[in-house]
C-alpha cells in the first residue's frame, strides 16, 4: 500500500539532533522518512546506517559530484532511488525544522484531512525559535531546551514549507516546495490559517511557494517550529559547515553571519505548544535507543560534536 505522508530531508553533520526529529516525525504519523547525508565528519551517517537497519528511516548517501547542491542532489538521488512519488503527500523539512499540527489529534493526517479534494499543497509558516535562554549547546533534546520565539510577524517567520498531495505531477523538489508543475492550469493552495488561494501558473512556483505575506503569517492549523540558531556555539559551528542549498558546501552565506544570529535572537515570548508530543517522542528515542548499534552512533556522534564544537565556546 503506498504511503500516505512521506517526509524527506538531506543533511549534513546533524548528528546529535536526528534522533529526536526521526522520533517527533514518527509520532506525527508520517510513514515513511528518507534522509540523506552528505560529507559528515560527525557519524551522521553511521546514525542514520543504524536507524535505517532497525526499520525507523531510509537512508540515502549522497555522494556529490563537482558542483552539486547537496540538497537538491539528495533529494533527486531519493526521488530516483525510492519510489516517493507514489505517496499521497510529501513534505521536505530541515534537521532543525519540526512539524507542529494544531488541529484534531495534532497528527500529519489531521491536517491533510483539512485539504479539500481539489487542493494541491498546504502552505505552512514556520515560528522561529531563537537561543535563549540556553548560553551554550549540551547533549539532549532541542524542542524542551529553546522556548522562545520571535514575535509572530518578524520576517523569518514568512518562510513556508510545503505539504504537496501527488508528488509525481512535479519535476522537481525544492527545500520548501515541490517546483515544475506539468500542467498548465493554477495549484489550489492551503494556507496555514485556513484560508486558499491558488498559485499563478505564469509565474516561478518557487517564488509563489518559498515566502508568504509578513502580516499574513498564522499558524491557525499547523506550522513548523525552526530551531534556526540553537546555540550561539552551535550556531558558530554550523557558520564553519556551510550551507546544504549551494554548491560550495563550506560557503558562509548571508545566513551565517553575526547580523543574521542577532536579528534573530530577540525573544518576544514562550510558545510551548510542541510539548504535546514529548512524551511519546521520549518514549520512542528510549525505544531506539535500545538497539545497541543506535545507541552506540548516537553517543559517538555526541562525542564528535562535542569536540568539533569546543573552539567556538565563549
Amino acid at each position: 500500500m503506498p504511503p500516505r505522508h512521506t517526509l524527506i530531508s538531506s543533511v549534513k553533520d546533524e548528528g546529535p539532533f536526528l534522533l529526536e526529529w526521526v522520533a517527533h516525525h514518527l509520532v506525527l504519523g508520517f510513514d515513511r522518512i528518507l534522509i540523506a547525508s552528505n560529507d559528515c565528519s560527525d557519524g551522521t551517517d553511521r546514525l542514520l546506517s543504524a536507524l535505517a537497519a532497525e526499520g525507523y528511516i531510509t537512508h540515502v548517501p549522497n555522494k556529490l559530484k563537482p558542483g552539486e547542491i547537496p540538497q537538491h542532489a539528495g533529494y533527486e538521488k531519493i526521488r530516483r532511488l525510492h519510489d516517493i512519488d507514489a505517496s499521497a503527500w510529501l513534505m521536505m523539512l530541515d534537521a532543525d525544522e519540526f512539524l507542529n499540527v494544531h488541529v484534531g489529534d495534532h497528527r500529519v493526517a489531521d491536517l491533510t484531512e483539512r485539504a479539500e479534494a481539489d487542493i494541491d499543497v498546504i502552505a505552512l509558516n514556520g515560528m522561529f525559535f531563537t537561543s535563549q535562554p540556553v548560553a551554550q549547546w549540551q547533549p539532549g533534546r532541542v524542542c524542551p531546551l529553546f522556548t522562545q520565539r520571535l514575535p509572530i510577524h518578524h520576517k523569518a517567520n514568512a518562510a513556508l514549507k510545503t505539504l504537496t498531495r501527488n508528488p509525481a505531477r512535479f519535476r522537481g523538489i525544492h527545500n520548501h516546495s515541490m517546483v515544475g508543475f506539468k500542467e498548465k492550469a493554477p495549484l489550489q493552495v492551503l494556507w496555514g490559517d485556513g484560508t486558499r488561494t491558488q498559485t499563478d501558473p505564469a509565474l516561478p512556483l518557487w517564488r509563489q511557494l518559498r515566502n508568504g505575506d509578513i502580516k499574513a503569517v498564522s499558524h491557525r492549523l499547523a506550522h513548523y517550529n525552526h530551531y534556526g540558531l540553537k546555540a550561539p556555539d552551535s550556531f558558530a559551528l554550523r557558520r564553519s559547515r556551510g550551507r546544504g542549498a549551494v554548491a560550495e558546501t563550506n560557503a558562509e552565506t548571508a545566513r551565517h553571519t553575526d547580523a543574521y544570529f542577532f536579528e534573530r535572537d530577540q525573544p518576544a515570548g514562550e510558545d510551548l505548544s510542541i510539548a504535546r508530543y514529548s512524551a511519546e517522542v521520549q518514549a520512542l528515542m528510549a525505544e531506539m535507543l535500545q538497539h545497541q548499534r543506535i545507541k552506540r552512533r548516537q553517543r559517538v556522534c555526541e562525542e564528535t560534536y562535542d569536540s568539533l564544537i569546543a573552539p567556538y565556546r565563549r
